[in-house]
């Protein structure tokens, strides 16, 4: 599984580096035949709309889990075989 630590961005650069970790974790998906799991850390004052259209738009399926003793958002998505 992928883990990235994305609390210290707000929007826009919140939904930047999402995409850009993204986009590194599926190469090393298909590069390594890695697990399909990717996890990412998000300040739960974050508005996270734009990142929740990316994902439904691109077919993810994810779910997101919030960590009050944390102050944090949890997203985990799974990328499925298009």
């Amino acid at each position: 599984m992928a883990k990235f630590d994305l609390t210290q961005y707000q929007c826009p650069q919140l939904f930047v580096q999402f995409k850009y970790q993204l986009k590194l974790a599926m190469i090393d998906i298909e590069q390594n035949n890695n697990s399909r799991v990717i996890e990412y850390s998000i300040s739960v004052e974050s508005d996270i709309k734009d990142i929740e259209r990316y994902l439904k738009s691109h077919q993810y399926s994810y779910q997101i889990v919030s960590l009050a003793d944390n102050n944090e958002l949890i997203v985990s998505l799974i990328k499925g075989n298009n």
